[in-house]
This record gives structure tokens, C-alpha cells and sequence, in this order.
């Protein structure tokens, strides 16, 4: 069962493998397109990374219709072009900073990194290339990378592209299943039950159990049906059963069955037969638990209650839950009170009881022993089961609730470690029996794969508890931080208020006394206070972005336009032009007004020309609008483009400016998830450009 799911995986990745290798193609065509643009322009200009920039839209078609990381690096491993997903994975994002591909690669794989880098300059590309990466911040991932360098129309190598697949989870879902077939494969070899599987009357597979009662090797019995190895009389009573359960009648049968031996001698069984269904409804496997009777009403009940604990646990996860449903079948078996398991803390070597008869454990009725402490700290670390006949004689035994004369423990263990106990009292000497022990590690390899699972899930559940937690703290230490901007603004204004005042009523009563430089140096103490009040204003107005709970609507950005022409001082000689009508977007009205506001200000405050123009303009693409706010005024040197759009970057001396007003529009652009950039010809021209979803939600 195990083996088909993982063929149905491994053809659903060869599937996914090919349909990626497709994409990679056109992915390779269109990048050696695009780099032979490139080098035809670079004569031009120089800049290869202008010009990726500038035929971004050749495969924006090809971004949008692949779902792993894409990326395109100069032949010094520098980054040139990613989308977004190889954002996400690698959290370096060249808008904001330079990124070179060694600064991800994982140092213990380092060696096989550089290898394979030179098999790509070698033979011009490499493939099914699995490593880890270590992220911006410092986050360890499995990639799978297919790569190939790019050529110019001489056949030169100029760059390299690769897609790279983030396979983190792939991996630990693949480790897992591993894991998991693991586990049933011990549970299987190692179960004192004999298990056959079959299909349409054949032995498709059978454990070692069953090999050694029947007499016949694996391979022997392949060859075999069940009819061959079944006496008449009971072969047509299980046709029967097997009859109605292929109608849906029943789901599971047991009997008292004989099999023909190989030496020709019979065995007498208790055979349960359980259904493997499709989805369908449709019986695909039949899984018979065949055990040898040595005594009819021992071997009645073991197989009884082993079916009543399969049953019982089926479906559950909930860690309490699954235990105390073994705990209490277990203790019925046994005809005692006194049933529990302990987990195994593999960090700490503590052994928490979970569940007890009858009942969960909590933290008020929690016991633990620490492992070696007492018989069942013994059996966790030695991984052996044992039954004490007398505890007054072993030196071992720990009451941690009532006291039992007689206990048995028997380990769970997976992968060859112990994950937990199943531990058994009774107030009689001499009570448990090797019966008893064998039916427990019947229980222990039955339930083993389950606990594990569910051990997964409690820990998965507590890493998202802690994560959830950690977000409400963040969420209320943002809410402080705004609460403090305000409280500190304001607490700002006002001395600075005061000093205006004071510096006021100087002037006042030294009016006609005082010097042309002591009155110079008032009128600069003034113009700096009414800059501190400015800088201190945009500061607050910096952190509320993002804070506000104006209700967002449809905003006709026309009208927006005219409103802000009567509120803004735009001098005689500067015109303000709107190239076409602008659209209807969605957003809080509010945050767009201080978009476009800012912006026309800036381009306003830094216009150095006798007749100044103010174009205003926007260009509709498939999912967003792109919009462009362009002046004739001082321009910026390139190397500021990036630095303005931060807090307090003023380049420019000017009484006006604060060096906010550019960082409150980038962090409404981010808010709404859009980009923005400037190109600019200095002393010449400068146009900004930004974008915004026309889409609530909006993807691009």
C-alpha cells in the first residue's frame, strides 16, 4: 500500500519534472532573446542592468505563467534580474540592494555549490542540482536548480539564468513518507502476527511470521492464492465474508481458519481480514492478520482486542485522545485498573504520562519520571520490555500514584528509539504473563506509526501557538510605537512652541536695540524652529501611514486632481499639465490625496526653470495602472535614485524640505503592495513612476 502511494508521487514528479523542463525551454529561448537585446543596446549606454529593466515587459508574460524562482546573474554571479518568487526565497530584493549568489550558498555545501557552477561554464549548463541555501535571514531551505548560461549573437557567454524550486517541504513530506514506510516495515517484519496482502485471491506480500508457521519462503508464497494454502470448507465460509464485503456489507471479518502447511501438517489460525478501499468504494487489497492458536481463548481475546485498538485509534490524531483510547482497551484486556503511556521528551529524557485509564493527564494530575528512573525510566532507556512479579523485591520500582505488587512495561519504539512506555499495574504478586507481554508488543508495533504522527502534530500545533503568540505581541508593540510617535510629536511641538514665543517676546522688548546680527541670527532661529515643527509633523505623519482605518473606496483620480490644484501653491510660472484622463482606483482616499500631493509638491519645490512643467500621466497594463509624474526642474544624480525614497534623505538645501515627504510615498506605494522608481537627466528633467493594483486584493 505504502509502495503504490509512493509510485503514484514519484509519477506525479516525473510528470511535474517534465512540465518544468518545458518551461525552462521557453524560459532559456526567451532570456537568450532578451540578452541578445541586451548586448545590441549595450554599446548605447553601458548599462546592462538598465536595459534588462527596460524589456522587463519581453517576459512578464513568461513570470506570470511559472511558479518557481527565476533568476539572471552577470558572470560574476551578481544578480540581474529576479521575479518575484526568487524574492521571496532568497529576501534579497535588488530595488533595495545589490545581491550576489554566493551570499546564499550554504557552507557545508559549498564544495559541491562550486563544483557544479564550473560544470555550468564547462558545458554551459547543469541540471537536477539539489543543495541548501541560506536566506537574508539566515534560513536554511532545500533547492532544486536547473541552469544554463546565456550567449550574445557571437556566441559569447555573457550571463546565466536558473529556475529554482524551493523543496524544503517536498523534501520533509518525502523524508516523512520514508519514515513512515520505515516504520511499517518494522511493524510488519517485527509483528508476531502473521499479515499476508491480497489482491483478487493472490499473495502479493507476506511478513516473516507467516513464513515461518506456513513453512514456505516470500518467494514461494508469490506463486501462490489463497486457495492453494485453505482447506475447502473454510476457503468457501471466507468466500462468503469476502462476498459481502465486496458488496459493502461488512468491512471486516474474523474466523477460526486451517491452512495447509508446506510439510503437509495443518495450522489452526484466527484470521481477520480487513478491506483497503479506493475512493470509489472499490476493494483494492484484502489484509489478513493470521495468528497461530496455542490457546483458543487467549488468542481469542488478543485478537479481539488488537482489533478493537486498530479500530479505536483510526482516524485520530489528538495525542490524549489516541492514548487514552489504547490505555483503556489495553486495561480491559488485562482486567486491571492501572493502565498507562508515557511519551519519551527526546531533549530533555523526561517521561510524560499522557494518559492514564480512564482518563487524560493534565498539568495538575501530570506524572514524569526521568529516563532510568524507576522500571519504566528502565525500559525507555534500554529499549527492553520487562514484567516484575514482585515490586517489594525490585529496588527499581518508584509509586507515583497506587501501589501494584505485580507491573508490566513494554517500549514503543520507532527507527530504533524509544518514543514511549506502555506501563501496567496490578495489586496481585505474579499476575502478568509472557502472553500479556507478547500481546502488548503486538499493541506497541501497531500503534507505534499513529503516536508518531500524532507527536508530529502536537509539536507542529505548539510552534504555531508560539508563532501566533509572537504575532499579537508584535501587533501590540506596534500599536505602543504609534501611540508613543503621537505622544512624542506632540510633547515635541510644544517646547519648541514655547521657544518661538520666548524668541517673540525678545524681539519685542529689544525692539530698536538690537543689531542687524543679533536680529539675523533671531530670524534664522525662527525659520529653524518652524523646521523642527515641519520635520516633526511629516515624522508623524510618516508613522501614522499604514495605521490609519479610513474606509477604502473608489477614488475618481480626476476629481482627486482638481481638489488638490485648489489646495497646493504651484507658482504662476509653473504649468501642471494631465496628459490623459486618469482612472478610478480603489484605496482610502486620504493616502492617495498624500501620494500625489507629495509628489507635486517635490516636483514643484525643485524646479529651477524660468517656465516650469508638471506632466502628470498614466499608462493602463493588464492587472494595474502605471502611473508618471515628470518636471523639468534640477533632475537627480543616479546614484541617489534609491537613497531618496528613504526617511530624512533630503539632497537639497531647502527651507521647505524635510527629507520625509518621499519616504511617506513609497511606504503608501508598499502599502498597496505597487512599486515605484525615478529616471532623471540632471539638471534637465525628473520623472517618477509608481504603480497601483486597479484590483482590491490586485496581482500583477
Amino acid at each position: 500500500m505504502i509502495k503504490s502511494g509512493i509510485n503514484i508521487i514519484e509519477r506525479a514528479l516525473a510528470r511535474e519534472k517534465a512540465a518544468r523542463k518545458q518551461a525552462e525551454k521557453i524560459l532559456e529561448d526567451k532570456s537568450l532573446q532578451l540578452y541578445n537585446l541586451t548586448e545590441e543596446l549595450k554599446g548605447a549606454n553601458g548599462q546592462l542592468e538598465q536595459l534588462l529593466e527596460e524589456k522587463t515587459s519581453e517576459l512578464e508574460g513568461v513570470f506570470e505563467n511559472i511558479n518557481d524562482a527565476y533568476i539572471i546573474i552577470d558572470l560574476n554571479g551578481n544578480a540581474l534580474k529576479m521575479n518575484d518568487i526568487a524574492i521571496d526565497l532568497f529576501e534579497y530584493d535588488l530595488n533595495k540592494e545589490r545581491f550576489n549568489i554566493v551570499d546564499v550558498i550554504y557552507k557545508p555545501d559549498a564544495k559541491y555549490a562550486f563544483k557544479s557552477f564550473g560544470k555550468l561554464q564547462e558545458k554551459g549548463v547543469f541540471t537536477d542540482y539539489t543543495a541548501r541555501i541560506i536566506t537574508k535571514t539566515k534560513v536554511v531551505k532545500w533547492v532544486h536548480i536547473n541552469a544554463s548560461v546565456i550567449y550574445n549573437k557571437l556566441k559569447m557567454p555573457v550571463g546565466a539564468q536558473g529556475i529554482i524550486r524551493d523543496i524544503t517541504e517536498s523534501k520533509r513530506t518525502a523524508e516523512l513518507i520514508e519514515e513512515q514506510k520505515k516504520e511499517l516495515d518494522v511493524i510488519v517484519e517485527n509483528s508476531s502476527l502473521g499479515i499476508v496482502l491480497i489482491k483478487d485471491d493472490n499473495i502479493v506480500r507476506t511478513n516473516e511470521a507467516i513464513q515461518k508457521l506456513l513453512g514456505y519462503t516470500e518467494e514461494e508464497l508469490s506463486k501462490l492464492t489463497i486457495k492453494d494454502i485453505s482447506f475447502k470448507e473454510d476457503f468457501s465460509e471466507s468466500k462468503a465474508y469476502l462476498k459481502k464485503m465486496n458488496s459493502g456489507e461488512i468491512e471486516d471479518f474474523a474466523i477460526s481458519k486451517r491452512y495447509k502447511k508446506k510439510d503437509g501438517s495443518v495450522l489452526w489460525t484466527k484470521t481477520n481480514v480487513n478491506a483497503v478501499r479506493y475512493k470509489s468504494g472499490k476493494i483494492r487489497f484484502h489484509v489478513a492478520l493470521i495468528e497461530d492458536v496455542t490457546s483458543e481463548r487467549e488468542n481469542s481475546l488478543i485478537i479481539d482486542m488488537i482489533n478493537d485498538v486498530a479500530k479505536a485509534i483510526l482516524g485520530k490524531m489528538d495525542i490524549h485522545e489516541l492514548a487514552l483510547e489504547i490505555t483503556n482497551k489495553i486495561a480491559k484486556y488485562l482486567n486491571t485498573d492501572r493502565c498507562s503511556i508515557y511519551l519519551v521528551d527526546q531533549k530533555s529524557d523526561i517521561l510524560e504520562q499522557i494518559a492514564t485509564y480512564g482518563k487524560k493527564t493534565n498539568n495538575n494530575n501530570k506524572v514524569t519520571f526521568s529516563k532510568g528512573e524507576g522500571v519504566v525510566g528502565s525500559v525507555a532507556k534500554t529499549g527492553k520490555a520487562e514484567i516484575v512479579n514482585n515490586t517489594e523485591l525490585d529496588d527499581r520500582y518508584v509509586v507515583k500514584d497506587k501501589k501494584g505488587l505485580s507491573k508490566i512495561a513494554v517500549p514503543i519504539i520507532s527507527d530504533g528509539h524509544v518514543i514511549g512506555v506502555i506501563d501496567s499495574e496490578y495489586n496481585k504478586k505474579n499476575y502478568y504473563s509472557k502472553e500479556h507481554l507478547h500481546t502488548l508488543h503486538s499493541i506497541a508495533n501497531l500503534v507505534v506509526m499513529q503516536l508518531k504522527s500524532a507527536i508530529n502534530l502536537r509539536e507542529r500545533q505548539k510552534a504555531e501557538s508560539r508563532n501566533k503568540d509572537l504575532l499579537n505581541e508584535l501587533e501590540k508593540s506596534n500599536e505602543e510605537l504609534q501611540e508613543y510617535a503621537h505622544i512624542v510629536s506632540h510633547d515635541l511641538k510644544s517646547p519648541l512652541r514655547s521657544i518661538n514665543a520666548l524668541v517673540s517676546w525678545i524681539k519685542e522688548d529689544t525692539k530698536g536695540k538690537l543689531d542687524e546680527t543679533s536680529l539675523q541670527n533671531f530670524e534664522l532661529i525662527e525659520s529653524t524652529l518652524e523646521k523642527m515643527e515641519q520635520l516633526i509633523s511629516d515624522v508623524l505623519l510618516y508613522s501614522s501611514v499604514g495605521a490609519d482605518t479610513n474606509e477604502e473606496q473608489t477614488t475618481d483620480l480626476n476629481v482627486l486632481l482638481e481638489d488638490l490644484k485648489q489646495i497646493l501653491f504651484v507658482p504662476e510660472h509653473i504649468t501642471v499639465k494631465i496628459l490623459n484622463p486618469l482612472p478610478t482606483v480603489y484605496g482610502d482616499k486620504v493616502k492617495l490625496q498624500q501620494l500625489f500631493q507629495n509628489l507635486i509638491s517635490n516636483a514643484v519645490k525643485f524646479n529651477d526653470k524660468e517656465k516650469g512643467l508638471i506632466e502628470i500621466d498614466v499608462i493602463e497594463q493588464k492587472s494595474y495602472y502605471q502611473f508618471s509624474i515628470k518636471d523639468n526642474g534640477i533632475g537627480i544624480e543616479k546614484e541617489y535614485h534609491d537613497k531618496i525614497f528613504k526617511i530624512f534623505q533630503s539632497l537639497n538645501v531647502n527651507k521647505e524640505s524635510t527629507g520625509v515627504g518621499l519616504s511617506i510615498v513609497k511606504k503608501i506605494v508598499d502599502l498597496y503592495q505597487g512599486s515605484i522608481w525615478v529616471d532623471s537627466v540632471p539638471g534637465k528633467e525628473t520623472t517618477f513612476y509608481f504603480t497601483l493594483y486597479k484590483s482590491k486584493t490586485g496581482t500583477k
